[in-house]
């Protein structure tokens, strides 16, 4: 259970509020549990949140009588009791402050929950809400960065330890993922920041790979995608491409992989310039296409070139293809073009940044060289 949080929720609530009378909305439902959290600081589940033009209120249930009230002081809280249900008490709640149109958060409402709360306030006024808050979240203040901050020196450090203690032979890729973990805790991490990615040879050319019982290769490819969680819930997200040993048993006869890495490496610092407010987001994804396209590299590149995080490891804004969204100063985000090449290897190459008026700004700095300990 945490304490009380240091941002300003409140602050959040009234850019919320703020947008109620430009949607035509008396009153929004807030149900997704991170926009729950981001909005009043609570850290628990099971509780929906009630804005409305003169107030807020929070719907939850007896186990979280005291951690709101430590969490979310101030803020008033309707109690369901235990015979009944989250999805009755939502629209008893509503009932009772007598508003007639509410905006509900569509893409994480279920039609069970909806037919449920249209049948017991058949006159209310539905309107379905996409990306209201996440247009909220997706641009940080300055407390925020102070965590996501402390979230890229707790992976660096942590990445910098894991590696300088080395493998033994024989240590399996979900060994190694497990003292990732271990050593990400062991300096204040609440967790990692998703599930680890420790990916050996073959296992790189596949981008969300699990790691699992195969050994690290004494001499080959090693991706390492991997993020620190901070006790307030902020993430980091970073992901780098090195060899082991000496390089792949292989190596000598795989001549393309150091310049392919250095390709890629440029495609990611391509994208660079193109960090600053205004934007298009398909234009920061074209810039790295179009680098790896010269090197007859970007048909290997299958995903999208990034993505905003921040509570959420993915989160807006989305750098891919068609996106006509706009960045903004205060948006972290991340470049990671990849190239994957079935049953050999893949490399990605990851790095934090920081929209600001002058351009992107680079939060991690660890070296992004083949070897462990090159210099980029």
């Amino acid at each position: 259970m945490a304490g009380v949080s240091p941002f300003d929720h409140a602050a959040r609530r009234e850019k919320l509020r703020a947008l109620l009378p430009t949607l035509d909305l008396e009153t929004m439902v807030v149900s997704r549990g991170v926009h729950v959290r981001y909005l009043t600081g609570f850290s628990g589940d099971s509780t929906v949140l009630l804005v409305g033009r003169s107030g807020d209120l929070v719907v939850s249930d007896g186990r979280y009588t005291e951690q709101l009230a430590r969490e979310c002081p101030g803020l008033e809280v309707h109690v369901r009791p235990p015979s009944q249900k989250l999805v009755d008490a939502v629209p008893q709640a509503l009932g009772s402050l007598g508003v007639k149109r509410v905006g509900v958060e569509s893409a994480s409402v279920t039609l069970a929950e909806m037919e449920r709360w249209r049948e017991i306030l058949p006159t209310l006024e539905w309107k379905s809400c996409l990306g209201v808050v996440e247009g909220l979240r997706a641009v940080k203040d300055a407390r925020e960065l102070e965590e996501i901050r402390l979230a890229v020196d707790l992976a660096q450090r942590g990445y910098a330890r894991w590696r300088a203690e080395g493998f033994a032979p024989g240590t399996t890729e979900k060994q190694a993922s497990d003292r990732l973990e271990f050593t990400l805790r062991g300096l204040g991490a609440q967790e990692s920041a998703f599930p680890l990615i420790i990916a050996g040879d073959d296992g790189a050319a596949l981008p969300h790979y699990h790691p699992g019982p195969k050994a690290l290769p004494e001499n080959g490819v090693l991706l390492t995608d991997w993020g620190a969680q901070t006790g307030h819930g902020y993430k980091s997200d970073l992901t780098r491409t090195t060899i082991l040993g000496r390089g792949p048993r292989s190596f000598a006869e795989t001549p393309e992989l150091a310049p392919t890495h250095d390709s890629v490496r440029a495609a990611q610092q391509a994208a660079v310039p193109w960090l600053r407010p205004g934007v298009e987001c398909a234009r920061v994804d074209q810039a790295v296409r179009e680098s790896l396209a010269k090197v007859n590299l970007e048909k290997y590149f299958v995903h999208g070139t990034g993505h905003g995080f921040g509570l959420e490891i993915h989160e807006a804004p989305w750098f891919r293809q068609g996106n006509s969204e706009t960045l903004q100063a205060g948006m972290v985000v991340t470049i990671e073009p990849g190239v994957y090449f079935p049953g050999r290897w893949g490399i990605r190459v990851e790095d934090d940044y920081l929209v600001t008026p002058e351009g992107g700004v680079c939060l991690s700095s660890l070296p992004r060289g083949l070897e462990p300990g090159a210099i980029s």
